[in-house]
């Protein structure tokens, strides 16, 4: 293998490969219907991404003699930060005038994650996190990708000069040793993809080790492309090839394709085919060569950049996108794009400066800011108070308002505020005893009175982690001991659940063992509740959980299982930001029937509470009542509204 590479010339083919690759991103996310599998964009990005940094530090290598890591980064900030760091604040601003405080918290921190690089390990965390899983999307979420390239923009440079020194040393070619560590790096991390896509798909989405393979296949790309001599019949071919597969990927893939994987290879390939083939002419047929996808290449940075928050903000201001509104979308994206690419990104590419240095300075200035602005924003929210001490006061009468007909003021600022709801949850979860789904351990967490005489339990999925703060404060009152196991999507009933189409082997085995700790523990009372588990049959869920109650009524134990609550038909952290009146769902569409009522007519010693009278009225279910807010998203009570609530259950209970 000689040591020679690709030409580091300007190849307009790629600059229409750029946009193609962004107006798939683009039209995937205003008409996601229309071309369902257009988020294979961003691998294609991946693809001439490697492709370009490896050929342009590979001559650097060459022809200097090494790779200079400050001229490196100084031009990758240059290139990348302005624009991202302007995108970054005006998003931030545009989320405190255009988007519900319910999401402020939520946005500055992944503004912050944004910033350093790191949004996809926080979306891959929230990704397989129960709490964070049904949050709506960010105006910043699409930094993922760029992230990933960030962090191969850090890394390969460092490793790209460890395998050239060892090259040298061992009198290798430096292009072979290069290709090898790449080949390396593709093979392993395409075979992970494919692992943790079976396993694990919502973390393999975003993770940056089921991407890079994608990189460093543009990478081997450009060490490997100027060996072989192609005839133009042949590169007309791979274009065809290339482009058909990109074509083919973006319309017949959809959300649930398994991805990335195996799958991914097409699109990623379909890139490849098209870079190898470079410029083709057949007639007036020019391949990506086309002016007008060259002019959206040229942007397509920008156009990245902007078009997502613009989507967010629309949506969170209008709803839904059609045909008209997706047209003005994307006017409104290419005019912004414009303006980002001639007066942020294109004058910081080209500036110099006297100090090699300079740009790395003043990127991580403009990174501290950006960071110190969001953490500022996360940082008042969190020393924003929920007092509920406010709860029974005539301003905050809560679940009075519909169980005596209290007065309920007009004016008053609802509790939790809202930008608190989405982080109004039980102590549990900051107490790190509620079990997430991959967690098997019976760890529960002690509440209550420690001195307490008599012990109460609470156990089952998030639906009875709700409960937990009324019967912390009945316990409490009570001088009693609490004790709650609880995980997320885990169910009482002893039957089979499925997990992402898979048997939830973890919950399982979690139940069997919460189930022997509460034997040792010898409770006065357990109290459960659980959601609605709709893959289920009704009668096997039925006789799961007489299964269970009848274990533990034949240890004595008394059960108290609580109807479960209304699921909503919207989420109240968009709907009270911005028209609070539309916050109300019909009960009788939203109301479930009561299985626990159907369990419990065969089991002793096992009572059946309904609390959906506090909740909701005769007709209707309202996101607020008595001035204090109910649901936390669309299917969990708020801590706040629980604890309003913990007199009533105890009433209702014979507590």
């Amino acid at each position: 293998m000689r040591d020679d590479i690709a030409s580091g010339g300007f190849r307009p083919e790629i600059q229409g490969l750029r946009g193609l690759a962004v107006a798939f991103v683009v039209i995937f996310h205003i008409w996601p219907a229309a071309l369902p599998g257009g988020y294979v964009g961003v691998d294609i990005f991946f693809v001439i991404s490697g492709f370009l940094i490896t050929g342009l530090l590979t001559r650097m290598a060459l022809s200097e003699g090494g790779i200079s890591l400050v001229g490196f980064y100084t031009r990758r900030v240059r290139r990348l930060l302005p624009a991202a760091i302007v995108t970054l604040l005006a998003t931030l601003a545009g989320t405190l005038l255009f988007v519900s405080d319910a999401w402020w918290e939520e946005t500055a921190k992944q503004v912050m994650a944004s910033a350093l690089y790191v949004q996809n390990w926080r979306l891959a965390g929230q990704a397989v996190d129960y709490l964070g899983a049904e949050d709506a999307p960010s105006p910043v979420q699409h930094f993922w990708s760029l992230s990933i390239e960030e962090q191969f923009y850090i890394a390969w440079p460092v490793l790209m000069i460890g395998a050239l020194w060892w090259a040298r040393r061992r009198g290798y070619s430096p292009v072979q040793m290069l290709a090898f560590v790449l080949g390396v790096i593709l093979a392993g991390s395409l075979a992970v993809s494919v692992a943790l896509t079976r396993s694990d798909p919502a973390w393999a989405y975003f993770v940056t080790h089921t991407r890079i393979w994608e990189l460093a296949l543009g990478g081997l790309l450009a060490l490997v492309l100027d060996r072989f001599q192609l005839s133009g019949s042949v590169r007309t071919a791979m274009a065809a090839a290339g482009i058909s597969a990109a074509l083919a990927s973006a319309m017949l893939f959809s959300r649930s394709t398994d991805f990335p994987g195996f799958k991914a290879l097409l699109p990623t390939l379909g890139a490849a085919l098209i870079i190898a083939a470079g410029g083709i002419r057949i007639g007036r047929f020019r391949g990506l060569d086309v002016a007008a996808l060259r002019y959206i290449g040229d942007r397509s940075y920008s156009i990245y950049l902007w078009h997502w928050p613009l989507i967010i903000f629309y949506v969170a201001q209008r709803g839904s996108i059609g045909m008209v509104d997706g047209i003005a979308l994307i006017v409104a994206t290419l005019f912004v794009s414009e303006f980002s690419y001639r007066f942020v990104e294109q004058p910081y590419r080209h500036s110099r400066s006297s100090l090699a240095w300079r740009p790395l300075v003043d990127g991580t200035v403009a990174v501290g800011l950006c960071v110190a602005m969001a953490g500022g924003l996360v940082y008042a929210i969190d020393r924003q108070p929920i007092d509920t001490g406010l709860i029974g006061t005539p301003n905050y009468p809560g679940p009075a308002a519909l169980l005596s007909s209290a007065a309920v003021p007009e004016g008053v600022r609802p509790l939790p505020p809202l930008s608190k709801i989405g982080s109004d949850v039980p102590v549990i979860y900051r107490m790190k005893c509620h079990q997430e789904q991959k967690g098997t351990d019976a760890t529960g967490c002690r509440l209550g009175d420690p001195a307490g005489t008599r012990t109460i339990v609470v156990m089952g999925d998030s639906h009875a982690a709700q409960w937990v703060p009324a019967v912390d404060k009945i316990a409490k009152d009570r001088k009693w001991k609490l004790v709650s196991f609880t995980k997320a999507a885990c169910p009482v009933t002893r039957v089979t659940i499925l997990d992402d189409g898979k048997p939830y082997e973890q919950c399982a085995l979690w139940r069997e063992r919460v189930l022997a700790e509460i034997a040792k523990l010898k409770p006065d009372l357990v109290i459960t509740s659980q959601s609605n588990y709709t893959s289920v049959a009704q009668d096997a869920m039925i006789e799961g959980l007489r299964s269970v109650w009848s274990e533990l009524a034949g240890e004595g134990v008394r059960v108290v299982a609580i109807r479960n609550t209304p699921y909503s038909l919207f989420d109240p952290r968009n709907c009270l930001g911005t028209d609070p009146g539309k916050c109300v769902n019909p009960r009788s569409v939203v109301e479930r029937e009561d299985i626990f009522a159907l369990a419990a007519r065969s089991v002793t010693g096992v009572t059946v509470v309904d609390m959906n009278d506090a909740l909701c009225g005769k007709d209707s279910c309202p996101a607020v009542v008595g001035n204090i807010v109910v649901l936390r998203d669309n299917h969990h009570l708020t801590a706040t509204y629980a604890l309003a609530l913990a007199p009533y259950l105890a009433k209702a209970a014979g507590l």
